[in-house]
Order: C-alpha cells, then sequence, then structure tokens
C-alpha cells in the first residue's frame, strides 16, 4: 500500500521552506491527506511558530492515505539539496520505515531516508485582533533587517498614517528607516491605529532569508505588543506563514 507518492515541481520551495524549519525544529511532522503536505511547528523556546501547507495543486502527481511521516530536517536537506531547482523529485513512502526521494534530471539519483516515530502534536494557532497589515517585496525587507542587522539585535516596527518606521537600538547607537506611504517599496500599508511593537531581528532575518528567496511577496500584520503574523506569497501557491512573539520588556 502507498502512503504517499508526491512529484515535486516546485524544489526551490521545498528547499527554501526546508531551510526554514530546519531553523526551528531539529525533527519534523508532516501531515498527509487528500488536500496536499503540511507542517506545523514551534522552536524550543516557545518564540517562533511556522504553518506551512503545500496544495495538491502545487505537485504534479499526488496520491496519498490520510497519514503523517517524520524525519531529521537536516537529512532531507542533504538529499533535496542534491537537486537542481529544474529537476523532478518524487517522494515515495511505502511503509512507516523510510522515504524514497528520485531525483530526476541531468543525473537519476535515488536515495532512501530513515523515517522516525514522533507523536503528533497539535500546535495551536495565536488568535490575535490585528491593527495593522504591511506588504513588502522580499529584497526590500531583507535589505532593511540586514541593515539593521549591523547595529541592533532587535527591530520595532511602527505603523503609521502616513509610513511604516523600522527602528533599531544598541550600545553603539540607533538606526531609522522609513518607508513613507507611495513609496514603490511599500507596497501597500493599511491599519486602524498607530501600531509599535518589539521583535527579534535573528528570528526575522533567519525566515526571511530562508522562505524570502523563494517568494513573490512578504505580508505583515501585527497588534501593539502582540506576535507578528507574516505570509509569504509564493509562486506555486504553497502556504507559509510564521508567527513572531514579541519582546517582552524587563
Amino acid at each position: 500500500m502507498t502512503l504517499l507518492k508526491a512529484k515535486i515541481k516546485n524544489v526551490i520551495e521545498w528547499k527554501a521552506v526546508l531551510t526554514a524549519i530546519g531553523e526551528l525544529v531539529e525533527d519534523a511532522m508532516f501531515i498527509c491527506n487528500s488536500n496536499g503536505i503540511t507542517f506545523r511547528g514551534m522552536d524550543s523556546s516557545h518564540v517562533a511558530l511556522l504553518d506551512v501547507g503545500f496544495p495538491v495543486s502545487s505537485f504534479e502527481e499526488f496520491e496519498t492515505q490520510t497519514s503523517f511521516f517524520g524525519l531529521h530536517v537536516e537529512d532531507f536537506k542533504k538529499v533535496l539539496s542534491a537537486a537542481n531547482n529544474t529537476d523532478t523529485v518524487v517522494l515515495e513512502i511505502l511503509n512507516s520505515d523510510a522515504m524514497k526521494v528520485s531525483i530526476s534530471g541531468s543525473l537519476a539519483i535515488e536515495y532512501n531516508i530513515r523515517l522516525i516515530e514522533k507523536s503528533e502534536v497539535n500546535t495551536p494557532i495565536p488568535k490575535i485582533d490585528y491593527k495593522s497589515k504591511i506588504s513588502l517585496g522580499p529584497n526590500t525587507l531583507t535589505r532593511i533587517m540586514s541593515n539593521l542587522e549591523q547595529i541592533s539585535e532587535y527591530v520595532t516596527i511602527n505603523c503609521m498614517t502616513d509610513k511604516v518606521q523600522f527602528l533599531g537600538k544598541s550600545e553603539m547607537g540607533d538606526a531609522k528607516i522609513d518607508l513613507e506611504r507611495g513609496n514603490p517599496e511599500l507596497e501597500s500599508l493599511d491599519m486602524s491605529e498607530d501600531t509599535s511593537a518589539v521583535y527579534s531581528l535573528e528570528y526575522m532575518t533567519q525566515i526571511i532569508r530562508s522562505i524570502g528567496r523563494a517568494s513573490m511577496k512578504i505580508k505583515m500584520e501585527y497588534a501593539n505588543g502582540n506576535p507578528i503574523h507574516m505570509m509569504f506569497e509564493m509562486p506555486s501557491l504553497t502556504r507559509v506563514e510564521y508567527y513572531l512573539a514579541p519582546r517582552v520588556e524587563n
């Protein structure tokens, strides 16, 4: 009985997602059903949550029994790194012991990855009444975060009627980056009140660098002192959502 057979055509997105998952957890559980393949996991400090869904439409071929499988993320990353972004990758699980990964392109490569047993954890999604919503290109957001990283470990995001402001501060000094409403780099700004919150730059840059390179647009929404919700718009309609808790002032 075939538990899973999935032919992947969006290799670059899978690589990006696995990089992001590897930043949060060492072992990952994936759920398979008639809608596709999903992953949801939280880092050990419970600061960040990643919610991913590869819909059936993102596969060239897809058949599955409702099931779940677990594996070491680094193992999966190493195997998938053998594929060029234009190659075809087929994932096959016939039993609970291993997953066969077949790569076809300029080379025909076949791997078998040992699966792991792990109890399924139901991680709830934070419920937040968002007050501000921002939409940016991934290159713009990467540039903003990279510049702030030079001087700070945290970013303060301020949404105002006329602009979005990113602030960084440390003993070295401070930095401020403004995106005025109307700036083509700021694709949209929708807010119901002035909003401000502080987040870890390390966690934000990790997800932006891993997923951003494969995405077309990043949407962010948050409220004063609340987790930020980041949605990455992917070419194949893969759903990638990230929640990051705010910094708690001592």
